[in-house]
């Protein structure tokens, strides 16, 4: 086999692979529809930052974070001030 008989070969194999199915309506994807409708909710300028929009969840795990950084400085706090001042013997 000659070079160009290669190259023709490795071409039509190639072409095969890069073929994508053509649709013929132009419907679109359900799942295309629910992640621009996700994505429009989280785009919406409502004043809410955009890790509260995802819901009532979202301001639950929020709390809970900001309540447990809070609980975790005041137990740096206390070993700091523990660490400070010793207890005499």
């Amino acid at each position: 086999m000659s070079c160009k008989n290669v190259a023709q070969l490795i071409l039509q194999h190639s072409r095969q692979f890069s073929r994508t199915a053509v649709t013929s309506s132009g419907e679109v994807a359900a799942g295309y529809k629910q992640l621009k409708h996700i994505q429009a909710k989280f785009q919406k300028p409502d004043g809410k930052p955009v890790f509260l929009k995802g819901g009532p969840m979202d301001n639950v795990l929020f709390s809970v974070t900001a309540v447990l950084s809070i609980v975790g400085l005041a137990g740096i706090g206390k070993l700091l001030y523990e660490l400070s001042y010793p207890k005499k013997e």
